[in-house]
């Protein structure tokens, strides 16, 4: 017969056992933290689409890897110091970088003792370090060594209207003539169909050929000043500095890019993106239209809107005014669960999509 006394032993027997399987599950968690935050620092990183800017190349929605071994190897996990670079972007690449320190900038008010409220005024917000860094997403399109040319044309889209097109003509090192991306307008059909981004209705497509690979641009009507080229290049003109490089987004209308605050020094390319692994059109900008019709005018898309009864169902009065960027969590929660599910749609064809 068993005693008090001998399971009073057993219990103490079986006690450090339990110690030691608690300690060496809490250091395996950890070790896989380490590793899966160094292999998202070092070797490839998963990024989602917030923005419209490399539209339609890039959706908002949009999930994808970046190869961040591509150019070089880096110090893993909280840090992103190059220990050995072994090649250099190309010319069309996708690539992501830490943006410049004026990139990144918002509109601050003040109130005067009055209660007048001043016009506003940008101020740069400060860009942290490493690996919770905010990331750009951005096509190269001049090249180290380049003189690049600048300004907007006249151009005809494939439905007849014109755009302001961003024409670029760039002369490579050693060379003695400006060449050009070749635009070429080109049928919308269903690419623009399913953008959540109300910037991107009424604009046209295009292609550029970029070495031995096409891509779309977006365009449309704008009156840009493009503020770095007008205070830095003499009638449009540039010479890009050694280790530096000339980005822009696809969607030429609505990017934030080199011609709004300069050239991205070499060290700051993290990675080229590589593949879509996932795309979810959520319509949070655009859910007062039943569809977005193929030619993608502003008329046919307006004879697309909602009813005022309907629209009352398909979208929160946070997302007409485009307010719901700075919503609480729990206001997150109910938006999602009430009207996103519902009308999401899957973008089941742009998985798997090798981006070039």
């Amino acid at each position: 017969m068993e005693t008090a006394e001998n399971t009073k032993k057993k219990s103490d027997i079986k006690e450090p056992e339990k110690k030691e399987t608690f300690a060496g599950s809490t250091i395996s968690l950890f070790l896989i933290i380490f590793f899966v935050f160094a292999f998202k620092s070092s070797i490839l990183d998963a990024n989602n689409i917030p923005s419209g800017s490399m539209i339609p190349t890039l959706k908002i929605g949009d999930f994808l890897f970046v190869n961040k071994m591509r150019y070089s190897l880096r110090i893993p996990f909280f840090s992103e110091t190059e220990i050995f670079r072994y090649d250099d972007p190309k010319r069309g690449d996708i690539v992501t970088f830490n943006p410049p320190d004026d990139a990144i900038q918002e509109d601050v008010y003040t109130i005067d003792s009055a209660g007048n409220v001043s016009r506003p005024k940008k101020v740069q917000i400060p860009i942290l370090s490493d690996i919770f860094a905010k990331r750009f997403v951005k096509r190269v399109v001049g090249m180290p060594g380049d003189e690049i040319r600048i300004s907007q044309k006249r151009f005809k889209a494939s439905n007849g209207e014109f755009v302001d097109y961003t024409w670029i003509e760039y002369r490579e090192k050693g060379s003695d003539e400006f060449k050009t991306y070749n635009p070429t307008p080109v049928q919308n059909h269903k690419e623009l169909s399913d953008v959540d981004n109300l910037r991107a209705i009424g604009k046209s497509l295009f292609t550029e050929e970029k070495r031995d690979f096409k891509h779309f641009v977006l365009e449309g009507y704008h009156s840009a000043s493009y503020s770095f080229i007008r205070r830095n290049c003499p009638e449009n003109t540039c010479k890009i500095p050694e280790g530096h490089y000339l980005v822009m987004g696809d969607n030429r209308d609505d990017s934030s890019d080199s011609r709004f605050w300069g050239f991205v020094r070499r060290e700051d390319i993290l990675g080229k993106a590589l593949i879509l692994y996932f795309s979810i059109n959520w319509k949070d900008f655009t859910c007062m239209f039943k569809s977005i019709p193929e030619d993608n005018s502003v008329e046919s898309v307006n004879l697309q809107r909602y009813s005022k009864d309907d629209l009352e169902k398909q979208c929160t009065a946070a997302e007409l005014n485009n307010e719901f960027h700075s919503e609480s969590l729990p206001e997150w929660i109910f938006r999602t669960l009430k009207y996103r599910i519902w009308r999401m749609n899957v973008r089941w064809e742009r998985i798997g999509r090798i981006l070039q």
